[in-house]
């Protein structure tokens, strides 16, 4: 029995224990804040009568993510949401609800494999214009030159009909 001043740093939890068999059990115990991860779990195993050493032991919270055994991570809850414990083989897990999986993930999955087949069929695309494309840019790009090599032949034809004189025009005076 825990001393009195523990009993005021005690949180009230509730569990739903889920067995590999398919049975499910409520229980509720109470933690103080005092107490270890390994006596919280031994509380745990006695409490839900978990006879066999070898079963691992997952505490989720009612989102289902896996939490530590710590009087840290285990706020007190209600029996409409109770932490949920379940006692497997070592390298097994329970089957999953079909209402557990958040379907986010499978949207933003689909998304992604929607975004590159996008992608890609612009790509493919690009592919069969990639010539016509090149053939225009290279006819812009002669037009140009042709423009360009054009007004420097007419400064040259300007410039070439005049000789120099010199800087000066006049005699200086000296």
């Amino acid at each position: 029995m825990p001393s009195n001043q523990h009993t005021r740093n005690k949180k009230q939890v509730y569990i739903n224990l889920k067995l590999i068999d398919g049975n499910e059990e409520l229980t509720s115990m109470i933690v103080y804040e005092n107490q270890s991860s390994e006596e919280i779990k031994r509380l745990l195993t006695r409490k839900c009568d978990i006879m066999d050493d070898s079963l691992i032991l997952k505490l989720r919270n009612y989102r289902g993510s896996v939490i530590p055994f710590s009087y840290q991570s285990l706020e007190s809850n209600t029996r409409d949401e109770p932490f949920s414990l379940e006692a497997v083989k070592p390298h097994s897990t329970l089957p999953l609800d079909d209402r557990s999986i958040e379907n986010d993930a499978t949207y933003s999955i689909e998304d992604r494999v929607r975004g590159i087949s996008n992608r890609i069929s612009a790509l493919e695309k690009a592919i069969i214009e990639l010539p016509d494309r090149r053939h225009a840019k290279i006819e812009e790009d002669l037009k140009q030159i042709n423009g360009q090599v054009t007004f420097l032949l007419q400064k040259m034809d300007l410039s070439g009909v005049k000789n120099w004189e010199g800087m000066f025009k006049k005699h200086p005076l000296w």
